[in-house]
């Protein structure tokens, strides 16, 4: 019989997560959800606006449809920019490690896929165990999760 796998104390040399008390990480996570929930606003605000512009040129206006076709792009490439944006600004402030399969097989655990966008992995110290978590973003809110062990 194989030896049950246990959590190291320090995490093994190959794995580039950053190491964070939790109420450190909380804290973080609290800041970043507050700076993406604003950026999400103001994205609400921008393709209200864009989708309103495109919305008057296509059915009151004989205005060119490439054109109009071009203002619905621009749409959604901000949108996608936006996205991409808070991704790495999550990423690079927690300074994650984005290979998340790595830390489910190391440590035995499985962060299954949900709705929410995971962006990478952190490792959280909790007296003398570090436990992996996965940081996910809906672009509204920022928040992690730790993995369900795998049996």
């Amino acid at each position: 019989m194989s030896k049950p796998q246990t959590q190291s104390q320090t995490p093994k040399p190959f794995l580039n997560a950053p190491v964070y008390e939790k109420h450190e990480l909380e804290k973080i996570l609290k800041m970043l959800s507050e700076k993406v929930e604003y950026l999400a606003e103001l994205l609400e605000k921008a393709e209200r606006s864009i989708s309103e512009i495109h919305y008057i040129l296509y059915y009151k206006t004989d205005v060119n449809i490439k054109i109009v076709d071009e203002i619905a792009e621009i749409g959604r490439r901000l949108k996608h920019a936006i996205y991409d944006a808070i991704d790495e600004l999550i990423i690079n402030t927690l300074q994650l490690d984005t290979d998340i399969e790595k830390y489910e097989k190391q440590y035995n655990v499985e962060f299954p896929c949900v709705s929410e966008r995971h962006l990478g992995v952190a490792l959280v110290r909790e007296g003398s165990k570090v436990k992996p978590v996965v940081v996910w973003t809906t672009y509204r809110e920022v928040d992690y999760y730790e993995g369900e062990k795998n049996e």
